[in-house]
């Protein structure tokens, strides 16, 4: 039986809240930094539930000046998927890199494609640590802590936090997201390994739990890319709703085992 048009948009929806893991965040201090970022780099997923692909999700990383990031997500439904669900999502970050990670100066996200379109712009204020927020032309202001970012750019984030982090067996997050100013935790965990299209990894497994709902979270990040993630898994109630896989990387090592 195929997937209707609820499982697939739950199933795309997944990608954008936990792509990276969704949350992120230690960024903000403004210290200037001997952290070096990754190199400009592209990762391709793929979102499965039982047997079949719902979709597909492609980072791009870049960097247009030593200091800058620029940071794009893009995300589309499979062919089957796409029998029930036609929308294209496109969300892009832009800021700065520094000491304790990213800045993000600018947030933009545009779904199309379907009887579903939204366009949504975020704005940072650093000075008055406020954000407006202008969503399908709406704007309003929001305040926010030296340590937001938005969602699209905790993946780089999180890869920045495990590279740097000294024994920590937490993480710590706020982010941006749907008018709110949201918090997670990230728990560190054991070490694994994971097969994927993209070859065998060595994996540090990290897990996230909704506070207000059974959802757990959780991933497996490659020390070999940097700490990208290269598998998600979402459960409920004890059931894996949605597994995401990494197919393709460009750009980063990739010393599999």
């Amino acid at each position: 039986m195929m997937p209707g048009r609820r499982v697939i948009t739950a199933g795309l929806a997944m990608l954008l809240t936990v792509v990276g893991v969704g949350p992120s965040g230690s960024a903000a201090a403004g210290a200037e930094s001997a952290f070096e970022p990754p190199p400009a780099f592209s990762a391709r997923y793929d979102v499965r539930k039982a047997g079949l692909t719902l979709g597909h999700a492609r980072l791009r990383f870049r960097r247009p000046a030593e200091s800058r990031y620029l940071y794009r997500l893009s995300i589309r439904p499979s062919r089957i998927a796409g029998l029930f669900y036609s929308s294209t999502v496109r969300e892009m970050s832009i800021g700065r890199i520094q000491a304790d990670g990213f800045r993000p100066d600018v947030y933009r996200y545009n779904r199309s494609g379907g009887d579903d379109q939204r366009k949504a712009e975020l704005r940072f204020d650093w000075d008055t640590l406020r954000v407006v927020n202008d969503i399908d032309d709406r704007p309003w202001r929001m305040d926010i802590t030296r340590d937001t970012i938005d969602r699209v750019i905790s993946p780089l984030q999180l890869m920045h936090d495990l590279t740097e982090r000294d024994g920590d067996d937490e993480l710590v997050y706020r982010i941006a997201d749907g008018g709110t100013l949201k918090t997670y935790v990230l728990r560190i965990g054991e070490r694994t390994t994971v097969d994927t299209p993209a070859g065998r990894f060595e994996a540090l497994t990290i897990r996230r739990s909704d506070t207000d709902s059974d959802r757990e979270t959780t991933l497996w990040v490659a020390p070999a890319l940097g700490y990208l993630a290269v598998q998600v898994e979402q459960r409920e109630d004890g059931d894996r709703n949605f597994r995401m896989v990494l197919n393709t990387v460009d750009g980063l090592p990739a010393d599999t085992p």
